[in-house]
């Protein structure tokens, strides 16, 4: 917690597994009584309305409990990545040419392929 500024945005992913979960909403109602960080976004099966503050945001999940934490990640990257863009097109920035001078690109440029030896 002492990493959660004013102006931070806290992304909680919520375990499927009951014993992690308890945990989990623990820690959310403690930062919520401490009052700490600009908004949640919370992302999960079942998420309980009293998580939420008026700044909050939750993206239910239906059936994540289901496929199981394993699994999650998957849906947690999109989240990221979603998250990542957006926050590129507000700051003004171009998410599919990352670097003005063409340094970085989407494209991967040929290279030699070395067989590994036996």
């Amino acid at each position: 917690m002492s990493y959660v500024h004013d102006d931070s945005l806290i992304v909680c992913f919520l375990s499927s597994a009951p014993t992690v979960r308890a945990y989990e909403t623990d820690l959310i109602r403690e930062l919520n009584r401490k009052q700490l960080g600009l908004a949640k976004l919370i992302v999960g099966d079942g998420i309980a309305r009293d998580l939420l503050t008026e700044r909050d945001f939750a993206i239910e999940c239906p059936g994540l409990c289901e496929i199981g934490d394993e699994n999650a990640p998957v849906l947690d990257v999109v989240v990221g990545q979603l998250l990542a863009f957006f926050r590129c097109l507000e700051q003004g920035l171009r998410p599919d040419a990352p670097s003005e001078s063409g340094v970085i690109n989407r494209v991967v440029e040929s290279f030699e392929l070395h067989r590994a030896e036996k």
